[in-house]
């Protein structure tokens, strides 16, 4: 299951990265960015659960295991925040075709960047005492 994911994931941003046209692309820097957080969750997500399954203990200290939370926390967050994102752009792209095609990568970025930050803040409340 997650080695799947995890193998597709990778070939799917290797692929965006390589073909010029969609590497410059801001729908695909965003897709780009969300497959790369599903790829850091997938991979701390098995470090953390494989050897707790085998051993049927938890073995982490419990900072690591507030990064593990705080991981998919963050991609829960991030996904939430960039699907809105992505249907604008599909709408905008549809019905507004000229201003669409006048986005650039550096609107992109800045997108990336809100989504991001808003992810963050909204992910560190939860690891304090009153909220998580």
């Amino acid at each position: 299951g997650p080695i799947i994911i995890f193998f597709v994931a990778c070939l799917c941003v290797y692929a965006l990265q390589r073909v010029a046209d969609l590497r410059s692309t801001p729908i695909f820097a965003i897709v780009r960015v969300l497959m790369i957080i599903d790829i850091i969750t997938i991979v701390l997500t098995e470090v953390h659960d494989l050897p707790d399954t085998i051993v049927g203990a938890e073995l982490f200290d419990d900072v690591w295991v507030t990064i593990f939370k705080s991981d998919k926390n963050f991609r829960w967050f991030s996904q939430l925040l960039a699907l809105p994102i992505l249907s604008g752009l599909h709408f905008l792209g549809l019905y507004a075709p000229l201003r669409f095609r006048k986005m650039r990568l550096v609107h992109g970025y800045f997108i990336i960047a809100v989504f991001l930050l808003l992810a963050a803040a909204l992910t560190v409340p939860l690891q304090t005492s009153c909220c998580g």
